[in-house]
């Protein structure tokens, strides 16, 4: 319940493929707490192109934390096509 420990499982599914950590660091996009929230997506960075990653990415430059919204913007921008 502590969210340390959730922050450091998000850390940790970073080094997980996208098939298995994507659909949890979604989850944990969502957490209560902001610097769960920011673990998450900056797990997620590395994931765009998985559908669970966009959605959560993309949900998370909406977020309340600047520190959250700011990771996910990063992420989205250079997941991003360029023309």
């Amino acid at each position: 319940p502590a969210w340390q420990a959730r922050a450091g499982a998000a850390q940790a599914l970073a080094a997980a493929p996208a098939e298995l950590a994507a659909p949890p660091l979604a989850t944990a996009a969502c957490d209560a707490h902001a610097d769960v929230r920011k673990a998450a997506v900056i797990a997620l960075g590395p994931m765009s192109g998985h559908p669970a990653a966009d959605d959560a990415l993309r949900a998370a430059t909406a977020d309340s934390d600047a520190d959250v919204r700011a990771y996910a913007r990063r992420a989205t921008a250079l997941s991003s096509p360029r023309a």
